[in-house]
C-alpha cells in the first residue's frame, strides 16, 4: 500500500547530525508533538472531519484547476524513485536497523533502470539489446506466468494507471534509444546516452512543470535558485518530508478515474454485504495483475486541456481512502486502521515529527490562525500535525490548488538539495542545458511532449505560468 512503512525510517535521530542513516530530519533541533487534540482516531477517521465523501465524476466541486489527474500518479512515481530500496533480504538480515546498506535518494530512475541489462537482463528485450521489454501486445508490463510485473519496483504495480504509467516511461526509453541516439557508436554508448536524456527530462519535468504545478512558480524558481537547504555528508530522506510534507498527495486522490471516452474504473471494488472483496475484475483499478483491456490508459485523460482534474490538496480525503477494503490492507486491520488518515497521523506521532506551527516559526513563516487551522474540527486546539497543518495550510493560502508556506518549502528544498547532490543529474553537470527531444515548444519539455513523442499522439499541453492559482 502506498505510504507503507519504510525500513530504517523510524531510526533518525535528534542530535547534532541530520543524517545518520537512510533517513534523517531536516530540524533536527525542534521538540516532537507527542499528542494533539482531537487525536489522529477523531481527526482522520471515516465520516470524521477529514471525510471529503465519494463525489462521483460529475460532481466537480472538489476538482483542482491546477493539476490535472496524472500528476498525482506522476507524484506516485517519482515517490517510488527517490525511495525505492534495492539491498538484499540477505543484507536486510545483517543489518536490520538499515542504517549503512542502503542506496541514495536521488532523481535517477532506479525503479525504471534497475541495476542495469547486466545484472537485472529479465528487464530489457533480449531480441533489441538495451531496450526494456514489454508485453507481447506492448499494452502492459512484461509479467511472468503469475502475472506479477518484471519491473525496477514491484510498488509501480500497485495500482493499474501508476503501472501503465511505468509502462509509458518504458516506452519511452526504447524510443529514445531507437530513435535519438547515434546508431554508429556501440551499443553499450548508445544505452548509456538514452539513459542520459531520459533521465535528464525527466528531471526536467520535475523541476519545470511537476514542482511548479505544486508548489507555484514563484516559490520554485527561488528555492532552486537560493538553495536553501543543504544536505550533511550524504544525502537522506527527510521523515518531515516522507512521513508528511510528500504525503500532501493522499488529498488528491478521487475514489474513481476516467480512462478514456466512455471508460473508466473505482479505485477500489465496493465489498459486498457480507463485507467480501469481490476478485479483481474491469470495475476497479487495483493492480499486481494483468492490465485488462478495458482499463488501458488513454493519457488525453491525464494530461494536457481536456484532462480530468484531481482533487484540491487540502483536508478533505476520499472515502475510499479512509475505508480501505481487505485485500489492500489484511483482514485482520481494525477499522480505525483502515484509514489511510488515520495511519498517516499515527505515523507522525511515531516518528517524533514536530508540529507544523514550530516548523513555520523555525522557517520564518506565519503560523495559521487557530481559527483557521481548527475550522470545523471538533475539539480541535492547540499545535496540529505537520501532515495535516500542510493540508490545512494549502487550504487557507492557496485555496487548495496547490502547497504553500511549510509544505511548499519541505518538498520544494528535498528536491532541490536531491537534484543538486546528485553528480550526475543535469543540474549538477550541465546547469545550462535544456530539452533536446522534438516538443511543442522550444522552452520546456513536459508530461504531454513525453506522452506524444512516445506515443505518436497529439494531445495539448498547458502553459504553466498561465494556470489559475499562481502565487502573486
Amino acid at each position: 500500500m502506498h505510504g507503507a512503512d519504510n525500513r530504517g525510517e523510524t531510526l533518525t535521530g535528534r542530535g547534532v547530525f541530520r543524517s545518520p542513516g537512510r533517513f534523517g530530519r531536516m530540524f533536527p533541533e525542534l521538540s516532537s508533538l507527542t499528542q494533539f487534540s482531537p487525536g489522529p482516531i477523531a481527526l482522520g477517521a471515516s465520516t470524521g472531519p477529514m471525510d471529503g465523501g465519494n463525489p462521483p465524476a460529475s460532481d466537480t466541486s472538489q476538482n483542482n484547476p491546477r493539476i490535472r489527474a496524472g500528476y498525482t500518479f506522476l507524484g506516485q512515481f517519482i515517490d517510488h524513485d527517490i525511495t525505492l530500496d534495492v539491498t538484499s533480504s540477505l543484507e536486510q538480515e545483517n543489518d536490520p536497523d538499515a542504517v549503512e546498506n542502503f542506496r541514495t535518494p536521488a532523481l535517477e530512475l532506479d525503479s525504471l533502470y534497475g541495476m542495469g541489462p547486466s545484472v537485472q537482463p529479465y528487464l530489457y528485450d533480449q531480441s533489441r539489446q538495451f531496450t526494456f521489454l514489454l508485453s507481447p501486445d506492448g499494452t502492459d508490463l512484461p509479467r511472468n506466468s503469475q502475472g506479477r510485473a518484471l519491473i525496477g519496483d514491484p510498488r509501480n504495480d500497485e495500482n493499474i494507471i501508476v503501472s501503465q504509467l511505468h509502462q509509458l516511461f518504458l516506452k519511452f526509453h526504447n524510443k529514445v534509444f531507437t530513435d535519438f541516439t547515434d546508431r554508429s557508436t556501440s551499443p553499450e554508448t548508445r544505452f548509456r546516452e538514452a539513459q542520459r536524456l531520459v533521465r535528464w527530462h525527466y528531471q526536467w519535468i520535475v523541476v519545470h512543470e511537476f514542482l511548479p504545478r505544486v508548489l507555484g512558480s514563484v516559490s520554485t524558481a527561488r528555492i532552486f535558485r537560493d538553495a536553501p537547504f543543504k544536505f550533511g555528508e550524504r544525502p537522506f530522506m527527510p521523515v518531515e518530508f516522507s512521513a508528511a510534507a510528500y504525503r500532501f498527495g493522499h488529498s488528491q486522490v478521487r475514489p474513481g478515474y476516467g480512462l478514456g471516452p466512455g471508460r473508466g474504473a473505482a479505485l477500489f471494488p465496493t465489498p459486498d454485504a457480507a463485507g467480501e472483496v469481490p476478485p479483481p475484475g474491469t470495475s476497479d483499478l487495483r493492480g499486481f495483475r494483468p492490465v485488462p483491456p478495458p482499463l488501458a490508459v488513454d493519457w488525453s485523460a491525464f494530461f494536457g486541456i481536456g484532462a480530468q482534474a484531481s482533487k484540491f490538496i487540502d483536508t478533505k480525503i476520499s472515502t475510499v481512502l479512509l475505508q480501505l477494503p481487505t485485500g489492500v490492507v489484511s483482514a485482520e486491520t481494525p477499522v480505525h486502521l483502515r484509514s489511510l488518515a488515520v495511519r498517516n497521523l499515527q505515523r507522525g506521532l511515531a516518528l517524533q515529527l514536530p508540529s507544523g506551527q514550530r516548523v513555520a516559526e523555525l522557517l520564518g513563516i506565519t503560523p495559521l490562525a487557530a481559527e483557521d487551522l481548527w475550522a470545523n474540527v471538533p475539539n480541535g486546539t492547540g499545535e496540529a500535525p505537520l501532515w495535516f497543518y500542510i493540508l490545512r495550510e494549502a487550504e487557507v493560502h492557496a485555496g487548495g490548488q496547490r502547497l504553500a508556506g511549510v509544505g511548499a518549502e519541505i518538498v520544494g528544498r528535498v528536491f532541490q538539495a536531491l537534484l543538486a547532490s546528485d553528480t550526475k543529474s543535469f543540474l549538477s553537470l550541465s546547469p545550462a542545458w535544456t530539452p533536446t527531444l522534438p516538443r511543442a515548444s522550444d522552452r520546456t519539455f513536459t508530461m504531454t511532449d513525453l506522452v506524444n513523442l512516445t506515443l505518436g499522439t497529439s494531445i495539448a499541453g498547458e502553459d504553466v505560468s498561465t494556470l489559475p492559482g499562481e502565487e502573486v
